[in-house]
């Protein structure tokens, strides 16, 4: 689906195309409703989305509390079955279900289940989800994929990705982020949504986009999704994909290079560059950064915020429904990440106004390159990020 400002400029580049998707979301094999046909139907025929990824837990919603080898097979042929490259591409995942209660020494009210030795841990739950057939999916209980730098390990050997869901801003969440920078690039993004939710008249404290400023600022490098999280088996258009085909493969080369970015109950257009480099890259600039930020909402747009090192750099209130935003970042001292957040006038059925968030840009001063303050660690992250954005292009 092509759209842009006018008539369908804002893609810049006629070698991308844009696909609306949802990255999450659960059926009857897990803790959901319906069956995987019927989840991806509904994402095709209802939603009208481009893909859609199904992704039940690791566990079943019985004994053994593992999804079995069937179940699993099954869905990975459901999945083949409802695919039609150019118009609808259904994935096959998992949610891979970290939990306390798996280690020995658990000593939380539900007896623990004993299957990891130690104390435990709590690395919250991430989506899993492959480009073809695997033959079992690896399980946060099985000793070999229990931490996310095995999981990893493995999800890369058969070329699949994964992402971090609904970060946890409580000191549960201590974990979630425990594993190595150079997994990034299996690990590509994490889910956001705002900070605060309206929810049948209650408001909720989530702090998710926070949550994920402070892991970018602590060196991490994700891109941006956004899943429903349904167990209704109802996906939605959560997140929004540069690709240059609606295929499964130029889709995983899309979110792996997290030309990917989410939205929350309004399909917003965004397209956000530095230099005329894609949101997702890394890059190396001379002098001041130049911006570009382009919008094409549903509503009137209250605010498009520059998200700069964990704080708003600059803020704009365009009022209408389109916008088209030149900035130059002056201040810019040698390192440094930036995305996009975007705030529509509206609000869905809970009071909740749209949104959408652009996956960052990280840019370095190329030579003379000026010291980091954040001192080597920052150095040393930088230069794996170069490193495997080479290797991508590659």
């Amino acid at each position: 689906m092509v759209w842009g400002l006018g008539v369908g400029s804002l893609t810049g580049c006629a070698r991308y195309r844009l696909y609306w998707g949802d990255v999450h979301g659960h059926t009857a094999n897990s803790d959901g409703k319906g069956t995987v046909a019927e989840y991806l139907r509904h994402a095709r025929e209802e939603a009208n989305l481009d893909f859609a990824i199904v992704s039940d837990h690791d566990f079943g919603n019985g004994p053994p509390w593992r999804m079995p080898a069937a179940v699993w097979e099954q869905t990975q042929a459901t999945v083949e079955a409802l695919t039609e490259d150019g118009r609808f591409v259904a994935i096959a995942g998992y949610e891979w279900t970290s939990q306390p209660k798996y280690w020995t020494e658990y000593a939380g009210e539900t007896l623990s289940e004993g299957l990891l030795a130690g104390s435990p841990r709590y690395y919250n739950h991430k989506n899993v989800y492959f480009p073809n057939r695997v033959p079992y999916l690896f399980s946060a209980k099985d000793p070999l994929y229990q931490s996310p730098d095995q999981l990893a390990a493995a999800v890369r050997r058969v070329g699949g990705l994964i992402h971090n869901n609904h970060p946890d801003h409580t000191s549960d969440g201590r974990d979630q982020w425990a594993y190595r920078v150079s997994q990034c690039d299996v690990i590509a993004n994490t889910e956001v949504m705002p900070d605060v939710v309206w929810y049948e008249g209650k408001r909720y404290e989530t702090q998710v986009e926070s949550v994920i400023r402070d892991y970018l600022n602590q060196g991490g490098r994700t891109g941006l999704v956004g899943g429903s999280d349904t167990h209704e088996g109802k996906p939605a258009a959560r997140t929004a994909v540069y690709a240059r085909r609606l295929t499964r493969p130029a889709l995983f080369e899309a979110l792996r290079a997290r030309r990917c970015y989410a939205v929350w109950s309004a399909r917003i257009g965004l397209e956000f560059r530095i230099d005329g480099h894609r949101m997702g890259e890394a890059i190396a600039v001379r002098g001041s950064p130049r911006l570009t930020i382009r919008v094409a909402g549903t509503a009137p747009l209250a605010e498009v915020a520059l998200v700069h090192d964990g704080a708003v750099l600059h803020a704009w209130q365009p009022e209408t429904r389109e916008a088209q935003i030149e900035f130059t970042d002056r201040s810019f001292s040698g390192a440094s990440w930036y995305y996009v957040r975007v705030t529509q006038r509206d609000a869905d059925p809970h009071g909740n106004p749209g949104r959408a968030w652009s996956s960052p840009i990280w840019v370095r001063a190329t030579p003379p390159a000026a010291t980091s303050t954040r001192g080597s660690l920052r150095e040393e992250w930088w230069r794996s990020v170069l490193s495997s954005a080479a290797g991508a292009a590659r």
